[in-house]
């Protein structure tokens, strides 16, 4: 029996065994497709990884890049500048370094679309581009560049003598917008209007804030202008400019440390004239010379022919050949000189033997040569009529102190109708011929140590003349007769002293910055409109990032002395007790003959307090007490004679400059 109980057994046992081991096999089957449905899953996810990483890696390297791109673009920023301006300081700037090629574009458009050249998918060169000083734009490899900038001034004062000028006023002194840039890295431009002011000609102590161009001018600076000793090349420029002359003349009034620039500049200074210049600069130098005309600035630009009693030269007339004792009684009595525009020759060449960051010492020369031709005060009046623009370095308030008569004889009056009168100026033909030349100089000082800053210029101007016609214009008998009728000539001007007319004056003036700024950080020895001068001083605590902006004390002193030869001043006026025109008493012709030029003097002194919150803002304000205004003896400015007077005038001016 238990043989055949253990085969039941043992067949059992296997029976058992067998129905265990068939699910256990179909599941080792489906278990080994589940581990290589995952091996496969995590391939493909491997695949993946690598490829994340691959993607990382080449962001890092991207942003790096980028990264490198900034710092350059930063440092780029840095010695940034414009044709006219110093270095910048550090920008912020936008860097746009995106770069398109064939192989990022997507297939799929490259099978759509016609083969394109190769130069259509670059994209166009990396730009710098700032907001803080206008709108700037510079390719990075700085080859091309363009600013849209401006500047408004307000001004407002008032005065405890008002003599000739306003009780108070307020006004716009500049409301400018330019434009200026680079074009090829060799041409540089600029065009810069003025909306304040007005386009009216400037007579009888009428408004000398012109409206109009101010900058027009385009250059080129080209290795080709190589400089020995120069790291960078020479320049030449054509159009509306400075003449270079006078440190002071030439500094913006963005930067300026007084409201107005000091009466000796004005008056003796060219300002901006049509013109071709060339210069060059170099690490402590600079030096810019150039023939000049007309200017945009000027009284009457283009005076109009035969203008009665301004311009031109008496003539006889006629109307009918067969009738000579006919005598025109239309206004045909002047014609036109011919030659009524003038010329100038200017150089300026500066030295600055001291230069560093914090302390500079600055030296300068300037010359002019002036050739009025048959030009006459009534368009060349800065030159013929000196001083006449002088507003008593408060320029708001229009109050106008110095002036001398018209130099060049060129105001005439007269009658018709008298051969002797006829033959007389037409065969002198003086009108606006009084000034053979004009030559006027000018020497620059400027120093600043730390905080401290000084400044200083002469100006010497000398007029030589032709006697003879200045006799024919003061001494001619004005009394004729004619055919019994007395006829006789009331406008001669006033035009005495002899062959040579010597003007002079000067300013010092010093600054001190009570915050810290250092005037040395602003001087700009690569300005080629005009010439080494000052550009905008670094602001240490500026009121934008919580300080309290650039703090700053002002101190000047001016004179101007526009009298020449004897009898000046009080005496003379007295003496003749006249105004401009000769009356018909030949005492009074002969004191005039021997008198002097009688354009009056004028020294003051002003104190000034800047600030400047930010880069791009400012408030000024300025005290100025005159010391000295004599004896401006003079048609042009409409004021009766001024002696003694001593105005307090107090100026207020808020600006921004972009």
């Amino acid at each position: 029996m238990r043989p055949k109980v253990f085969a039941c057994q043992t067949a059992l046992a296997l029976g058992l065994l067998g129905g265990v081991m068939g699910p256990v096999s179909a599941l080792a089957d489906d278990t080994a497709d589940q581990i290589r449905e995952l091996k496969a899953i995590m391939l493909e996810q491997q695949k993946r990884i690598q490829q994340l990483e691959a993607a990382v890696q080449k962001n890092k390297q991207e942003t790096q890049e980028t990264k490198k791109n900034l710092q350059e673009a930063r440092q780029l920023a840095a010695k940034e500048r414009l044709p006219s301006e110093k270095p910048r300081e550090q920008k912020t700037n936008i860097l746009n370094a995106a770069q398109t090629s064939a192989a990022q574009i997507p297939a799929a458009q490259t099978t759509k679309t016609p083969p394109v050249e190769k130069a259509s998918l670059e994209a166009p060169p990396p730009i710098l581009v700032s907001l803080k000083e206008g709108l700037f734009v510079e390719t990075l490899d700085k080859q091309w560049s363009f600013k849209i900038g401006g500047r408004i001034l307000a001004d407002g004062g008032a005065t405890s003598q008002p003599l000739n000028g306003f009780n108070g006023y307020a006004s716009f002194r500049q409301v400018r917008l330019e434009v200026e840039g680079k074009a090829a890295g060799i041409y540089f431009y600029k065009l810069q209007y003025d909306f304040a002011g007005t386009q009216q000609t400037i007579a009888n102590n009428g408004n000398h804030v012109l409206a109009g161009v101010r900058d027009a001018f385009w250059g080129i600076q080209s290795p080709l202008f190589a400089v020995p000793g120069a790291k960078d090349p020479g320049y030449i420029m054509v159009g509306s400019q400075w003449e270079p002359f006078s440190l002071e003349q030439v500094n913006s009034s963005k930067y300026r440390d007084f409201i107005e620039r000091a009466a000796p500049v004005d008056t003796f200074s060219p300002s901006r004239h049509i013109g071709l210049a060339a210069g060059a600069y170099g690490d402590n130098w600079s030096a810019k010379g150039g023939i000049f005309t007309t200017s945009f600035e000027d009284a009457n630009p283009f005076p109009a022919r035969d203008v009665p009693a301004a311009y031109g030269i008496p003539r006889y007339y006629y109307p009918n050949a067969g009738n000579l004792g006919s005598y025109a009684s239309t206004p045909n009595w002047y014609q036109s000189t011919g030659g009524g525009q003038y010329f100038d020759l200017t150089g300026r060449l500066t030295y600055a033997p001291i230069k560093d960051d914090h302390k500079f010492l600055h030296l300068g020369l300037g010359g002019r040569y002036h050739q009025p031709n048959d030009s006459t005060g009534f368009s060349n009046d800065r030159v013929l009529q000196l001083g006449n623009r002088v507003r008593s370095e408060e320029a708001v308030l229009g109050q106008a102190l110095l002036g001398t008569p018209d130099l060049s004889c060129g105001t005439i009056t007269a009658p018709q109708g008298n051969d002797n009168i006829n033959n007389a100026f037409n065969s002198s033909s003086f009108a606006g011929k009084c000034v053979k030349n004009n030559i006027t100089f000018n020497a620059e000082l400027a120093a600043s140590y730390g905080a401290l800053g000084i400044q200083g210029e002469y100006f010497g101007s000398l007029y030589n003349r032709d006697q003879q016609k200045i006799n024919q214009a003061t001494l001619f008998n004005a009394s004729y007769n004619n055919n019994g009728a007395g006829n006789t000539i009331t406008g001669v001007p006033l035009n005495p002293w002899g062959q040579k007319a010597y003007f002079d004056g000067y300013y010092i003036q010093g600054t001190y910055w009570l915050t810290g700024e250092e005037r040395a950080s602003a001087y700009d020895i690569r300005n080629k409109n005009g010439g080494a001068s000052f550009g905008q001083i670094t602001i240490k605590n500026p009121l934008s990032q919580g300080g309290s902006g650039a703090w700053g004390l002002a101190a000047r002193f001016s004179s101007v002395n526009l009298n020449n030869g004897p009898y000046q001043g009080s005496y003379l006026y007295n003496l003749l007790a006249l105004t401009t025109n000769v009356t018909n008493n030949p005492g009074a012709r002969a004191y005039i003959a021997n008198a002097g030029i009688v354009g009056g003097r004028y020294q003051a002194t002003t104190l000034g307090i800047n600030w400047y919150p930010d880069v791009g803002f400012a408030v000024q304000a300025n005290w100025t007490h005159v010391l000295l205004a004599s004896a401006p003896l003079n048609g042009i400015i409409g004021q009766s004679y001024q002696s003694g007077a001593n105005p307090d005038l107090f100026e207020l001016r808020a600006k921004v400059y972009w």
